[in-house]
Order: C-alpha cells, then sequence, then structure tokens
C-alpha cells in the first residue's frame, strides 16, 4: 500500500528531530482540553503520537488514491455548468475523504471539530498532498480562512462558520485579486462603505479568485476613504447566496 508519509525519509528525520516540545505545549494551553474532549492529548508524547497517525492517515490518501488518479485530474478539469463549478472526479473524491476523515479542520480548535494542529504540521500535510496532486490546493485553503475567521471573526461567525469548514461540508475562497492588484495587495481598491442602516456594501472588481465558488468567503476591500497601502483594508466574510454569478 502507497504511503507518502511512511515512504518520505526526509519528513519521518523531521518528525523525530525537530524539537516540537515547546510549539505543543502552547499550542495545547499547556494540555488544557485533555479532560473536555476525547482525543486531546495528555502529554507532548500523547501528542506527537497523534500528529503521527494524522499524517499516516494523509499519506495513505495521497499516496493510494490521490497520486493515481492525479493525471486524470489534469485532463479532466474544472467544469462550469449552468453556473455551478463542478471539481474533477480525483478532486471531489480527494475533498470528499479528507472529510469523512475528518481532516479538513486540521488546523482548527477542537471545540468547532478541528484537529488544533501547529502550522508545522500542516506544512507537512501540504507536501505529502502536493506530491501526490500539486493541483490540490483546496485542503491548505480551508486552513487558513477558518483560522483567519477564528483568530478577528466575532464569537457569533466562528461557531456558525468554522464547524462547516471544518467539517468539510463546504468550501472557501480569499477573494483578493484584482484586474490591478495581483501579489501587490495594497493596490487594492475596491470600496466598501458603511450605509445608515448599518450594512456594508461593497464596490468594484474581483477575478481570478482560486475555488471563488466556494460557499464562504472573505472580501479584502478598502474600508476607509483615502487610505493608501496597508492601512484602511479590511476583510469581509461573505456568504454565498443565489445572487453571485460565477464567470469563467
Amino acid at each position: 500500500m502507497e504511503n507518502f508519509l511512511t515512504d518520505n525519509e526526509d519528513i519521518l528525520f523531521h518528525l523525530k528531530h525537530i524539537d516540537l516540545d515547546q510549539i505543543i505545549t502552547l499550542k495545547e494551553d499547556n494540555f488544557a482540553e485533555k479532560d473536555i474532549f476525547p482525543h486531546a492529548p495528555k502529554d507532548v508524547e500523547d501528542c506527537m503520537d497523534s500528529y503521527e497517525k494524522i499524517l499516516a492517515l494523509i499519506g495513505e490518501i495521497a499516496g493510494e488514491y490521490m497520486a493515481p488518479v492525479a493525471a486524470d485530474v489534469d485532463e479532466e478539469g474544472v467544469k462550469l455548468v449552468d453556473g455551478e463549478v463542478i471539481y474533477a472526479e480525483g478532486t471531489q473524491m480527494a475533498l470528499d475523504m479528507l472529510a469523512k476523515a475528518d481532516l479538513m479542520g486540521l488546523a482548527n480548535p477542537r471545540k468547532y471539530g478541528g484537529l488544533n494542529c501547529p502550522v508545522t504540521l500542516m506544512s507537512i500535510a501540504g507536501e505529502i498532498m502536493s506530491r501526490a496532486d500539486g493541483s490540490f490546493l483546496n485542503f491548505g485553503l480551508q486552513q487558513d480562512i477558518s483560522e483567519t475567521i477564528n483568530k478577528f471573526g466575532s464569537d457569533e461567525q466562528k461557531e456558525r462558520i468554522i464547524p462547516i469548514l471544518a467539517k468539510g461540508e463546504e468550501t472557501s475562497s480569499m477573494i483578493l485579486t484584482e484586474p490591478d492588484a495581483g501579489s501587490d495587495l495594497q493596490a487594492v481598491s475596491l470600496r466598501a462603505h458603511q450605509a445608515d442602516d448599518g450594512k456594508w456594501y461593497l464596490n468594484g472588481v474581483k477575478r481570478f479568485i482560486t475555488n471563488g465558488n466556494g460557499k464562504i468567503g472573505l472580501v479584502l476591500a478598502r474600508s476607509e476613504d483615502g487610505s493608501k497601502g496597508a492601512g484602511g483594508l479590511s476583510f469581509f466574510l461573505y456568504e454565498r447566496d443565489e445572487h453571485m454569478v460565477i464567470r469563467r
């Protein structure tokens, strides 16, 4: 059985020799959740054992299921049918398998259905899956967006949105790129203004959005009139509804 963790001596060496004790202790808040959640670790050794099992499962999915269909994914591509994005069969299979294995919330807190893993583990998981299929960006993207919401969102937003992403029920996107603002995010010009009714309205153009069909979106917009550069930019949480039109 192919496993892209167990056959990778470089990753195994790092797992064995990198000192993660302090990172684990901080991430686990001195193991404060050990009596709250059934799978929360009780110490560093227990946590490392969990990490290895998680990565081994990801390695199995990547090596046994994703890699064999990677060429088919490239050949099939993504389709836009009646305004809906249809992933390649292999891509959808990988998303479904990761969701079924409770891996779509790898970096999310346990109280929202996640596994509370650090960025170090996310990076290793990303390397494993990229080896199987270089086009598979959705996995890492979901972690970044839910982590952003977890850090900056309100309690209501976190409780409502993060579990949906952690379970893999919906996908998401960061809506950043504009015709004149690609990697230079300081050039973002899409405007946001708050009306008298308290609602925010966004006016401008975004394009070339990775996984732009996602149900949950974080839209970067300029919320302060006359501002330039990074100052005056804000993220707006957007939940896709029937008014969103997808073009290709």
